[in-house]
């Protein structure tokens, strides 16, 4: 007997328990596409082609045949995919013997990593793994090897494929941030995905109704775990909750349990600019390819202004986040302080009895800091009525900037875009009858060549204005843009009763403490919020 049928004997009379893994990472759309639909299409066809395989082996009749699916999940990592751990830890248990995939790329892309557990772990626990497009068997084998060279290559080429995707999509995504175009598997809580465009978000009346009351009562001064509590006594479904109503089937590690309205997800959606119809993405990237995702600075951010429409205003997402920074402040009891001596320069102490003073004076008997000491509140409120103050001057002033670049630039631009442009139309025109008249032998041609070399050079230089005018118009909107929502900033913070964080966090750099109760306040814009 050879070699091939002892190995094709010794399968037939092992008894397995089959492992079926089956991966998808790109997102499928025709999921959403209908209600009744809770998993990928390529899944359903992965599966009926590992179910087919083991109808067509004998040694598999009559086996137990277990699943495990990762519908969504990355292959470059191994650990962040639920469904392989847990397949991984039934393996290490002695509960399963064989484990089967469509292909390697399935199983993993690192192609390192996926040599450790072919070379390594698999034949270490009598694991049989089988890849059905790679026409690998482990038990085919010749003992002590593990496929070998090709193998190898095989992973190789899958990681090279992974990271060139990895590198399209990184693009991809970066060209429709910038373009403003929502690039979610589920549509942003509120909002629906339009039935035009799957990319531009329409408001969703009921949901829209909750995310108001949520703004409404944070600005009103309710933590944000009593307004999850109160959502959840009122019966009001949690955004995963509603999801999986809906049929998103990828919420899967939720199966069999109700989400809840939690802090964080009450804080998640006060913090989403998203809302004020601003659309904000590229908040992370990736550190490597297959690599951890990092913040990016905000500065990085990906910002368009007016892609749908606004659930609350902007004012109210202001107060809401600042609101949010004072309840963490109170939470931690680390308020900022910025109250200096205007004698040695030194921090003053918050004493427990609601004063602020310079404890150099207990270290110096004949301190010039000793008449340093002030009631915070007072000196809170004091400070705030500075703030509003500043606020107020902002605000005339931008008004009055307004109108005078509404009275002057942008008409003088606008203008001037159209005069230019009627003047190249009619430059087009006498262009073309010139030419008739060259083309009907009507104008000899050293008198027509020079015509032609004086438009183009008049073209050349009206294209060149256009192109400055209209550069300097963009920058204008851009300005006023920028303008008004730091209009709404300063409205937000003359509607607030209190010196919050946020003011202390943008505007204050300090404030000096004098003798008799005299304060300075130092800011961080200069003399003005204009400068």
């Amino acid at each position: 007997m050879d070699a091939g049928s002892n190995v094709t004997d010794r399968n037939l009379s092992r008894e397995y328990v089959v492992c079926l893994y089956i991966r998808l990472s790109i997102e499928d759309d025709d999921i959403s596409a209908s209600p009744y639909k809770t998993e990928s299409g390529s899944i359903t066809t992965q599966r009926a082609l590992l179910y087919d395989y083991l109808k067509s082996r004998r040694e598999f009749d009559g086996c137990k045949v277990i699943e495990r699916c990762d519908d969504g999940f990355s292959g470059t990592h191994f650990d962040n995919r639920p469904q392989f751990t847990d397949m991984i830890g039934l393996a290490k248990k002695g509960k399963i013997n064989c484990i089967i995939v469509k292909d390697f790329s399935r199983f993993g892309r690192d192609y390192v990593e996926l040599g450790s557990y072919l070379e390594q772990l698999f034949p270490f626990m009598g694991i049989r793994f089988i890849s059905i497009n790679d026409n690998y068997d482990s038990a085919e084998l010749a003992d002590g090897t593990t496929g070998g060279l090709d193998v190898a290559f095989r992973n190789l080429i899958y990681d090279y494929y992974s990271r060139e995707m990895s590198k399209k999509q990184r693009i991809a995504w970066e060209r429709m941030a910038q373009q403003g175009q929502y690039n979610s598997n589920c549509a942003l809580y509120g909002y629906r995905k339009s039935d035009s465009d799957k990319h531009k978000l329409e408001i969703e009346p009921e949901e829209a109704a909750v995310v108001r009351e949520i703004f409404d009562m944070k600005n009103a001064g309710i933590g944000t775990t009593l307004i999850a509590r109160t959502l959840n006594d009122r019966g009001i479904p949690s955004p995963s909750e509603l999801y999986r109503s809906k049929g998103n089937g990828r919420l899967w590690r939720n199966k069999g349990n109700r989400c809840y309205w939690t802090a964080c997800k009450v804080e998640a959606i006060l913090r989403d600019e998203k809302y004020t119809g601003t659309m904000v993405q590229l908040k992370t990237r990736l550190d490597s390819v297959g690599g951890r995702q990092v913040k990016r600075p905000k500065e990085e951010w990906v910002r368009v202004e007016d892609t749908h429409e606004a659930i609350i205003t902007y004012p109210q997402y202001i107060r809401a986040v600042s609101s949010l920074k004072q309840q963490k402040a109170g939470e931690s009891k680390k308020q900022k302080n910025i109250y200096y001596c205007g004698c040695c320069g030194r921090a003053l102490f918050n004493a427990h009895y609601g004063t602020v003073f310079c404890r150099q004076k207990s270290f110096k008997t004949d301190s010039a800091c000793k008449d340093i000491e002030i009631n915070k509140h007072e000196a809170d409120m004091a400070v705030l009525a500075a703030v509003k103050k500043e606020a107020e001057i902002y605000l005339e002033r931008d008004k009055i900037s307004l109108q005078a670049a509404k009275r002057n630039v942008p008409l003088f631009i606008s203008g001037r875009i159209n005069a230019i442009v009627k003047s190249m139309e009619a430059a087009q025109k006498g262009w073309m009858a010139l030419y008739d008249r060259y083309a009907d032998g009507n104008l000899e041609r050293e008198l027509f060549l020079n015509e032609k070399k004086k438009y183009d050079a008049d073209m050349e230089r009206m294209e060149e204005e256009l192109a400055a005018l209209r550069q300097a118009q963009e920058e204008e909107e851009d300005l006023q843009h920028g303008s008004r929502r730091k209009a709404d900033q300063a409205m937000a913070f003359l509607e607030e009763s209190e010196l919050t964080e946020d003011m202390k966090e943008k505007l204050i750099e300090k404030v000096i403490v004098y003798p008799e109760s005299r304060i300075e306040v130092v800011w961080k814009f200069g003399e003005h919020l204009t400068n």
